[in-house]
């Protein structure tokens, strides 16, 4: 049973991309020099593909991971903890300082990235643009709980989905916070040599991997090409289908608190 679910396949690719991108861009700026920091980078595609093993074993009797609003809190308190962890690194380890948890392999370090994202900050995008980023983040963010009420009603309960809005949700809400309060990213997950993160690229990277899982996943999902006038006219139903949902979801909500305090 273990040796079939550590088998590898597409989803675990899915969920590996992201890191082997990075990779890739590192490599082409001269990056990974010595075969040291090749192992290290290792590290974190074994994390990826372990959590993609778990998820894919796991995901035909799990259908969802929680109802509801606990879901929200769900992803609200991945948001804290991330947070939480900035805290007491910023308060117990000294600015461009480390303390190494499996020396030369792994540090909890305390570092700043005003570019956002270990991706942002590898391809150099120029922190004038984060304004426009962090608008699209906010407009994400307040989106990603609307179009998943929508699609586990009118698609399906997936742990796929579930997976992809709480990354995805936890990770954004997480930037925005430091972002607006601090105007700068606190990194602190340190593989020396190769890069230094954050819970909320570790979020992002999981989200973002299980978008593309539900979507491949799902045979509801249609997947042709229709021609740009089918397309862009479906987009704009859907789009209305989601409002139209999300009112009356509102809507209900508030009813059912009314009725609770009458």
């Amino acid at each position: 049973m273990t040796v079939k679910i550590l088998r590898p396949n597409w989803i675990k690719l899915v969920f590996l991309a992201e890191w082997l991108l990075f990779l890739l861009i590192l490599f082409l700026q001269g990056g990974l020099k010595t075969e040291r920091q090749a192992l290290i980078a290792i590290g974190p595609a074994i994390f990826f593909y372990i959590v993609a093993a778990v998820l894919e074993g796991v995901s035909p009797s799990v259908r969802q991971i929680a109802r509801g609003w606990r879901i929200l809190f769900l992803a609200v308190g991945l948001a804290l903890l991330d947070q939480g962890i900035k805290l007491l690194v910023t308060i117990f380890i000294p600015f461009r300082t480390a303390k190494p948890i499996i020396p030369g392999w792994f540090n909890v370090a305390h570092s700043c990235n005003f570019r956002g994202s270990w991706v942002f900050s590898q391809l150099d995008v120029p922190t004038a643009h984060l304004i426009f980023l962090s608008a699209a983040a906010f407009f994400m963010l307040c989106c990603s709980w609307f179009w998943y009420r929508y699609y586990i009603a009118r698609q399906r309960n997936s742990l796929w989905a579930d997976v992809a809005f709480l990354g995805l949700f936890a990770g954004l809400a997480s930037w925005l916070i430091e972002m607006t309060l601090r105007g700068h990213i606190v990194d602190f997950l340190c593989l020396p040599n190769v890069v230094t993160a954050d819970l909320k690229d570790i979020y992002l990277t999981i989200g973002i991997a299980a978008i593309f899982v539900e979507t491949i996943d799902n045979p509801g999902l249609s997947r042709s090409w229709q021609g740009w006038r089918e397309e862009r006219a479906n987009l704009g139903r859907l789009f209305k289908n989601v409002v139209t949902f999300s009112w009356q979801d509102i809507q209900g909500g508030w009813q059912k608190i009314w009725q609770k305090n009458k």
